[in-house]
């Protein structure tokens, strides 16, 4: 038996397998067993699995006949219940990461007699192959000792940090006495439960603050890549973590902090959605919220630091209103008009290049014209002319394309708005605005999330 288990997880990820188990492959914590679970894979993902594994016995294929639905809670699972260490680690199949990773992690772990042990990592961007910090990435400074007992002020700390089980090694005892599993769906983001269960279950954990791991972004087929109604998934575990919390009797003591991952994935997501599925987004949301009191919502918002844009969306969501909803989004997405703002990557020219684009370069794009000059210039540019009038041109026409759409958004709010004050003073003629002291929901501390409660 080893003393630590490695999970690797993969599915269709043909051009990045190897180069993972190969970096698993040369950790230099030795006493180890990878379990390599492929979730019905239709490329050459499990013959590469399959040879890669037969030159090294630590190396244990496991090939699930076909994809399970939902993201990766099946196979992951499937390796758990296989697992046999000590310790437990994941490491997604298209990533990679740093030889000494394990060791630290053990050795940390084991030093403080930890349940749990957690690095840092770095987001490895697919196409340029560019490292940058993860959003989280601030929250390290918060961090001053290598232990941490977990009570319920610092488990609250850790739940912050985003959700991904691979930079984090688990005793084996913690899963199993839980028992803590993945929750299986036909949904994606089963990390986030999953993160809850083990911090919330573990006596303490240790902290290494290095870059260990490389998580890629960008990778077409990528769930964290799609801007469709797959975002709303995440909202699914809600109720997951809800439920769990109270079988527990735990509501009462992390309420609050539930409330601030919702609050942080609407704010992550919403700034994903397209105009045309905000509706959606708003009516995934609502019934979250309506669980909430307003106190609640506030001490979130404030605990989090969340700043004036995640304030008025809680607020629109909270008192039902789409109209409010829309309108912060689109003040948000209009914020840099008139000028727009322009960030790409040429990939095949190899010129990297940000740009802002004055009103009248707009136009003259629209209009045909070439480019001759832009307002500021970062870089000096290889001359490709005509490719790169159509590469602006395109975004600029974009750009154009999201900001109507935006407006629609924005118009479809306002009559929405004028709707419901129409059915109001209809109900109640007596109330000229249709909102009664208390508000439109009799609530009498609704009104007070419209005001800053904190920064972010």
């Amino acid at each position: 038996m080893a003393d630590l288990s490695i999970i690797v997880t993969a599915y269709n990820i043909e051009d990045y397998i190897e180069q993972c188990l190969a970096s698993v492959a040369a950790q230099t914590f030795s006493d180890i067993e990878v379990l390599v679970i492929d979730d019905g894979s239709t490329d050459s993902t499990p013959g590469r699995i399959a040879a890669f594994c037969s030159g090294d016995p630590r190396f244990i294929p496991v090939l699930l006949g076909e994809n399970s639905p939902g993201g990766v809670a099946t196979a992951a699972n499937a390796g758990l219940d296989r697992a046999t260490g000590r310790w437990v680690g994941f490491v997604d199949g298209d990533d990679y990461v740093e030889p000494t990773m394990f060791e630290r992690l053990v050795g940390a772990a084991s030093g403080c007699d930890a349940d749990l042990a957690m690095c840092d990592y770095q987001e490895v961007v697919d196409d340029t192959g560019a490292r940058r910090d993860p959003a989280d990435a601030h929250r390290w400074a918060e961090l001053t000792r290598p232990c941490y007992q977990l009570d319920a002020r610092t488990r609250r700390l850790f739940l912050r940090f985003i959700a991904v089980p691979w930079r984090k090694l688990y005793s084996r005892s913690l899963l199993e006495d839980g028992p803590i599993r993945f929750p299986v769906s036909e949904g994606f983001y089963e990390d986030n439960p999953f993160h809850w269960f083990a911090l919330i279950s573990a006596r303490s954990i240790a902290v290494v603050p290095e870059v260990l791991c490389y998580h890629r972004v960008g990778r077409a087929g990528q769930t964290m890549a799609a801007a469709d109604e797959r975002l709303f998934q995440i909202f699914q575990h809600h109720d997951t973590i809800h439920t769990w919390l109270a079988e527990r009797r735990l509501l009462d003591v992390y309420q609050t902090a539930l409330v601030g991952w919702v609050i942080s994935q609407m704010e992550w997501i919403a700034r994903r959605t397209p105009p045309l599925l905000r509706r959606k987004l708003f009516d995934t949301l609502v019934p979250i919220f309506s669980q909430y009191s307003p106190a609640a919502v506030a001490s979130a918002l404030r605990e989090g630091n969340k700043g004036v844009t995640a304030q008025r969306l809680s607020a629109a969501v909270a008192k039902r209103e789409y109209g409010s909803f829309v309108r912060t989004l689109s003040r948000r997405s209009n914020s840099n008009n008139p000028v727009v703002s322009a960030a790409f990557h040429l990939r095949h020219s190899g010129v990297s290049h940000t740009a802002v684009l004055s009103g009248r370069y707009v136009r003259n794009m629209l209009n045909g014209g070439r480019i001759t000059r832009t307002v500021e210039q970062v870089g000096r540019l290889r001359r490709e002319p005509r490719r790169r009038d159509l590469m602006f041109g395109l975004m600029v026409i974009e750009q154009r394309i999201r900001g109507m759409e935006s407006r629609i958004g924005e118009l479809e709010g306002r009559l929405m708005d004028i709707e419901h004050q129409i059915v109001e003073l209809g109900v109640r003629p007596e109330s000229r605005s249709g909102v009664n002291e208390k508000g439109r929901n009799g609530s009498p501390s609704l009104d007070r999330l419209e005001d800053p409660v904190g920064r972010g």
